[in-house]
């Protein structure tokens, strides 16, 4: 809940706002959207699309990162939270951004960092090591085209904005501990007990640790990285022609 808070009130817009949620899963951080802003949501799911469309009021659609169904400068704002690193071409998903963002527009984008406990990624290490090929429990569709998360420092991210963007601030949190937590519980029940429904509750523990993490600011070294950036003028002048 901290991150989704977190990249609301970054947002800084104005009541009323249109507001993308890409990558909105069920719709969780949609519907804290919604309390401020004119919401819509857009992920590859279906199952997570109809499952959020009976709670969340807010428009919805279902397809790829790189193709939203909405004409260009369409809104004020896009939350692009934990998404980046599974899509297979990172760099057609931000020039989708950079089309549906109006003049002025801000992105607020979160991503794992290239920290000090990247390399602890515990789906990264469980396929690495343990399970190669192994998908997690989830309906998301993208693992099987994307089978890592990613990690990103500062400098990758504005390589990949390049000169669409300019960052306005970066925020750092989490140092990746509940990382080991759930590494544990994927070798104990997942592994050794092949026990997937167990594993499910369990996870509770993880996301737990793992929010309360994302509650404390730290250096660059943080698992976490959230920045928030404008359309530059030159972009702002090819949506406008």
């Amino acid at each position: 809940m901290a991150r989704w808070g977190r990249a609301i009130r970054l947002l800084q817009l104005p009541p009323g706002s249109s507001v993308l949620d890409l990558g909105c899963a069920f719709g969780f951080g949609t519907k804290m959207l919604a309390r401020r802003y004119r919401a819509y949501g857009h992920d590859l799911s279906a199952g997570y699309i109809e499952r959020a469309r009976r709670s969340v009021p807010a428009t919805f659609t279902v397809g790829a990162a790189d193709a939203v169904p909405y004409p260009d400068a369409s809104f004020d704002g896009i939350l692009l939270l934990d998404v980046l690193e599974h899509v297979p071409d990172e760099r057609s998903v931000l020039a989708e951004v950079a089309r549906l963002l109006r003049p002025g527009g801000r992105l607020v984008l979160s991503v794992p960092n290239r920290g000090l406990l990247a390399r602890a990624d515990s789906l990264n290490v469980y396929q690495r090591l343990i399970r190669p090929g192994w998908l997690p429990p989830t309906d998301d569709p993208s693992w099987p085209a994307v089978r890592a998360h990613r990690h990103y420092s500062l400098d990758d991210l504005r390589k990949l904005l390049g000169p669409r963007f300019r960052i306005r601030s970066e925020h750092y949190t989490g140092l990746g501990v509940a990382e080991f937590i759930n590494l544990a519980l994927l070798l104990s029940l997942r592994g050794i007990l092949r026990a997937r429904t167990l594993y499910e509750i369990a996870q509770y523990l993880y996301f737990g640790v793992y929010l309360l993490e994302d509650l404390v600011p730290v250096p660059r070294l943080g698992y976490h990285l959230m920045l928030v950036a404008d359309l530059t003028p030159e972009i702002e002048a090819g949506n406008s022609s």
